[in-house]
């Protein structure tokens, strides 16, 4: 294909990878900005409490901090959050466990700087010095003073970061696509164009030859003198007009060859979207049989996308096996009520095969909801789908 650019091919490779690695850094650093603002504002919640000294400084940053990290867009999605505080002394707030000692920390914890407004615990220190006005500007400018330091960090392996890199791609294979059917219809137009133009030419040549001949020939018959001189023009016509029908048969089958290679081209592209749809049918088809064979059983979205990832069918028949005994109620199923790792979850686990998994829950209508199927393999990105599930 003439009107195909490597150019493309090339920036289509790479620009996913490129893309990725440009988007990364900002998409972190906003997370860091939006964590850094959130922290900011509801880093003390109990004033009044602390004030009091009913609350140590300690224990009201540090729970509060591990809340808004836990409700944090960036921690939802899968990214690596840190955070550390500090006072306008250096002393740190957060995390706490920097003022506790311990025999794998060496040397000593740095003390409390003269003229902090908290004790070594936390709580609050000298409430009689001085004016209240004057007690609650240093309270202010202490809590003002804070040093807040984020650190965001996005992990390929994680849901925003594998789903940034997959859009790219998806993008590009799109565009790909996009600029294969523009290129195809411009190689068919030029092919068209060339067919045109090489039979009018033929039929133009044609006629002159012909008419030549013609003419040749009715001067023949009038001049017979020169009669060996038209024969010999004659037969070179006749060689000029097979040359040119051998021309014209050659760019022909090119044109053929050509028709060929589009053809072949085409076919790829239907195998290709052939593939892309096999799997969505298989999904489809899998859920309609599972709505009619087990009817106690609703099967989520994502597990019948799991189920069809198994590619093994013998892992297929396993976990349709171990389903079907849910379904039944069979009460010799073992069944794993805690799964590690996932907390707050009403998710339980059932084995299948050698490393299989299945994770299900009870429904509102009493039926068995499956959530997630899976192998060992896939079992951190599963127990991660379901703490978000949780959440």
């Amino acid at each position: 294909m003439k009107s195909f650019s490597f150019k493309i091919l090339y920036v289509s490779i790479f620009a996913p990878s490129i893309l990725y690695v440009l988007t990364l850094p900002y998409l972190q650093l906003w997370f860091r900005n939006d964590l850094t603002r959130v922290l900011h504002q509801q880093l003390i919640q109990n004033d009044f409490e602390l004030l009091q000294g009913k609350v140590s400084l300690y224990d009201e940053v540090n729970k509060n901090v591990v809340s808004i990290l836990a409700k944090s867009r960036a921690a939802r999605l899968g990214a690596e959050t840190g955070v550390r505080i500090t006072d306008a002394q250096e002393n740190v707030i957060y995390p706490y466990y920097e003022h506790l000692l311990s025999p794998f920390i060496k040397g000593k914890v740095p003390e409390k700087k003269p003229g902090s407004l908290f004790d070594e615990n936390g709580y609050i220190a000298n409430q009689a010095a001085g004016k209240v006005e004057d007690y609650l500007e240093k309270y202010s400018e202490y809590i003002q003073g804070m040093n807040i330091v984020v650190s965001v960090k996005i992990p390929v392996t994680s849901w925003l970061g594998s789903g940034i890199l997959l859009a790219y791609i998806l993008s590009t294979v799109v565009f790909l696509y996009l600029y294969y059917q523009r290129s195809s219809l411009l190689e068919e137009k030029r092919i068209h164009d060339m067919e045109e133009r090489f039979e009018t030419e033929k039929r133009t040549v044609i006629d002159q030859v012909e008419h030549e001949l013609q003419e040749a020939r009715s001067r023949l018959s009038d001049i017979k003198t020169q009669e060996d001189v038209w024969i010999q023009e004659v037969e070179r016509l006749e060689k000029e007009k097979a040359s040119l029908e051998e021309e014209l048969l050659v760019t022909i089958e090119q044109t053929e060859e050509q028709k060929e290679k589009i053809d072949t081209l085409e076919e790829k592209a239907v195998r290709h979207e052939a593939q892309k749809s096999r799997s969505v049918k298989e999904e489809q088809a899998l859920s309609e049989r599972f709505g009619k064979l087990y009817r106690n059983l609703e099967m989520d979205r994502k597990a019948v996308e799991d189920l069809v990832r198994l590619g093994d069918e013998k892992i297929k028949l396993q976990a349709e096996e171990m389903l079907k005994r849910l379904n039944d109620g069979d009460p010799g199923l073992k069944i794993r009520r805690k799964i590690s790792g996932v907390e707050k979850c009403d998710a339980f686990e059932l084995g299948f095969g050698s490393s299989g998994r299945i994770y299900y829950r009870q429904s509102e209508t009493r039926r068995f909801r499956v959530l997630r199927i899976g192998t060992k393999a896939s079992q951190s990105r599963d127990l991660a789908y379901l703490q978000g599930r949780a959440e």
